[in-house]
């Protein structure tokens, strides 16, 4: 990942590359902004005019995805310590791991594998002649009484 992606992108502005690196932290625009100390509209203005910018954001935003990526895959397979009380003091440490976290990474990885799949079927029955003369009279009918 590259740590510098204002520098890469010629962003020589220093409020846009604080907010730059700021979003490819934390991967919220309102954070970002907070830690630049810019207003979020001007962050949207930046992006509508400057075309370095733009291309410098979506580096940002991928990295920051890649940033929660590998946080998730930590927690999936490395885990979390856990302190473990007992009459209320520590007595322990537990890891705790998420099953959740690893389906997810595992239906993205491999989508062939895991992904959901649901099938739907449709049966269509065409209407019969008596169907439609009676659907027919229906419509004659209302037409008389001058509703539709």
């Amino acid at each position: 990942m590259d740590n510098n992606i204002a520098l890469s992108n010629n962003i020589t502005h220093l409020k846009k590359r604080a907010f730059i690196a700021a979003y490819a932290e934390c991967g919220t625009v309102t954070h970002a902004a907070e830690i630049a100390e810019i207003e979020r509209k001007t962050h949207y203005e930046w992006l509508k005019n400057d075309p370095d910018y733009s291309k410098a954001c979506e580096m940002a935003y991928e990295q920051a995805g890649e940033r929660l990526e590998q946080e998730a895959r930590r927690r999936a397979v490395e885990g979390t310590k856990k302190n473990v009380y007992y009459q209320g003091e520590p007595c322990g440490v537990n890891t705790e791991y998420s099953d959740t976290l690893l389906i997810f990474l595992l239906k993205g990885a491999k989508p062939e594998k895991y992904a959901e799949r649901v099938h739907n079927s449709v049966t269509v029955t065409p209407p019969t002649e008596g169907t439609v003369n009676t659907l027919k009279q229906l419509k004659e009918a209302e037409e008389a009484n001058g509703s539709e």
